[in-house]
């Protein structure tokens, strides 16, 4: 288990629409050495999913909550509720006062400015970021994060998208070579995504996969 300031818990809806957005902000954390936790991270069936997430939550000082499903698109269509749970539950954390709790810090995303204030007014004083739905910006604003409240020293966001799409061709170069179509190679289970991504760090963020 990384130390509790290397981690990551990240709140995001696990759809294909969300996906683009997902990996972004995911990238950005193992590129700067942190250690993500997602919900879908295991595939282990007998897990209670709910003792699951307060053990992550637990686990990690930062935190990137997107709660952008607060208006449905759609007649019928029901609002996603476990994003806003979970910010609570980790809310309620940071505000128990309770070492190293008290030292969290959170990245929070709504979609189109000001759409929190008009679904959840008890967000009214916090500070949320909004993404339009562009996995540039989402980009963007975890790199400001990461560069102002843990102190790291951070690549400017043109450097860091380019080095993202640079990952992307060599993850699929090796996973072909490993025995993956590329259909299969952009739709990898997540927890094997992150380590992709961390073997790209490691071995120096290589332009192009060469076999070993």
């Amino acid at each position: 288990m990384a130390a509790f300031d290397r981690t990551v818990f990240v709140n995001c809806p696990f759809d294909d629409r969300y996906a683009p957005l997902l990996e972004a902000a995911v990238f950005c954390i193992v590129y700067f050495g942190f250690v993500p936790r997602l919900a879908n991270e295991r595939l282990e069936s007998g897990e209670n999913r709910l003792d699951k997430i307060i053990e992550m939550i637990r686990s990690a000082k930062y935190s990137v909550h997107d709660l952008s499903r607060c208006k449905s698109t759609s007649a019928d269509e029901f609002l996603r509720m476990n994003m806003p749970f979970e910010l609570g539950v980790d809310f309620g954390m940071r505000q128990s006062g309770n070492k190293p709790y008290n030292l969290k810090k959170f990245l929070i995303f709504e979609e189109t400015q000001y759409d929190l204030k008009k679904s959840l007014s008890d967000m009214a004083g916090q500070d949320v970021e909004h993404h339009r739905g562009d996995y540039e910006l989402v980009i963007r604003k975890v790199r400001d994060f990461f560069r102002v409240e843990a102190g790291i020293s951070a690549a400017g966001p043109s450097r860091i998208i380019s080095d993202y799409s640079t990952f992307q061709g060599w993850m699929i170069e090796k996973k072909i070579y490993e025995g993956h179509s590329e259909r299969e190679a952009l739709t990898l289970p997540t927890r094997e995504r992150i380590e992709e991504m961390a073997s790209w760090n490691i071995a120096g963020r290589p332009a192009k996969f060469v076999p070993a």
